[in-house]
């Protein structure tokens, strides 16, 4: 005698219902495929400077940063906003950028010129301003004039940009700008005593005045309402260099 044996078949909605499922594990495959072959707008960038510090693929950038697959999305795209401190300390760590290296290169300054954000750099001129020291000390008085706008004059990139860069670690509520403050506090010791004066702070909204601000438009007319980007210097009367501004601020600040 032989034990009947009973076979369950699966029913045609099961196997429509796995259908489905593996159909939009499959979608959701090639959209993540299709993502990583798009060009977005910093690969060239990207890829330049992973090519130097020899990371061979989004993945092991993505690895290496510590960053979310949605993350790195938004660090190709430009959206370094979107990054918390600490993911912008791993990204700039695992690129081999300092912070503000990392900001300038994203184009968060919005500037023309390169802003010095090297420390090694920054301890040279503090070195050099050392030395000017000393030389104004051996002269006398009628050079001493002279000697103190030559440093500027040398300086002169330094201390235009360096209050934007610490304004912008102002404006990210989770930044600290103890750091940057401290790197530049000889600096502005050395104006005080020197009595260069500030044009403006950064983001500051004024009229325009041709003869202390240089526009970043030529259609900026006397009195328009403007935003400093860069702060000018002067001594007394005399205008140093103009402060920068500009009708926009940079993208991402809001002034409240």
């Amino acid at each position: 005698m032989f034990t009947s044996l009973s076979v369950t078949v699966p029913s045609f909605t099961t196997f429509l219902a796995l259908g489905g499922f593996f159909f939009i594990l499959l979608y959701f495959y090639a959209a993540s495929k299709k993502t990583d072959v798009v060009h977005l707008p910093y690969d060239n960038l990207l890829h330049s400077r992973m090519a130097e510090v020899g990371i061979m693929n989004w993945k092991a950038l993505q690895q290496k940063a510590g960053l979310s697959y949605l993350r790195l999305q938004h660090v190709r795209q430009g959206e370094i906003g979107r990054l918390k401190l600490n993911q912008l300390q791993r990204l700039a760590a695992a690129l081999n950028w300092d912070i503000l290296e990392l900001l300038q290169n994203f184009d968060i300054f919005s500037s023309g010129e390169q802003i010095i954000t090297q420390k090694s750099k920054i301890e040279e001129l503090e070195k050099e301003i050392a030395r000017l020291r000393a030389r104004l000390q051996q002269q006398g008085a009628e050079n001493t004039a002279d000697l103190r706008y030559l440093t500027f004059q040398q300086l002169q990139t330094l201390l235009t940009n360096y209050p934007t860069a610490r304004q912008m670690a102002l404006a990210k509520s989770d930044w600290s700008a103890k750091n940057i403050t401290a790197l530049f506090s000889s600096l502005d010791n050395l104006l005080e005593t020197w009595g260069y004066e500030r044009i403006g702070s950064v983001w500051e909204k004024v009229s325009y005045d041709p003869q202390i601000h240089q526009a970043d438009a030529s259609d900026i007319k006397e009195g328009e309402l403007v935003y400093i980007r860069f702060v000018g210097y002067r001594q007394g009367d005399r205008l140093l260099c103009p402060a920068k501004v500009s009708r926009t601020l940079p993208p991402g600040i809001e002034i409240i």
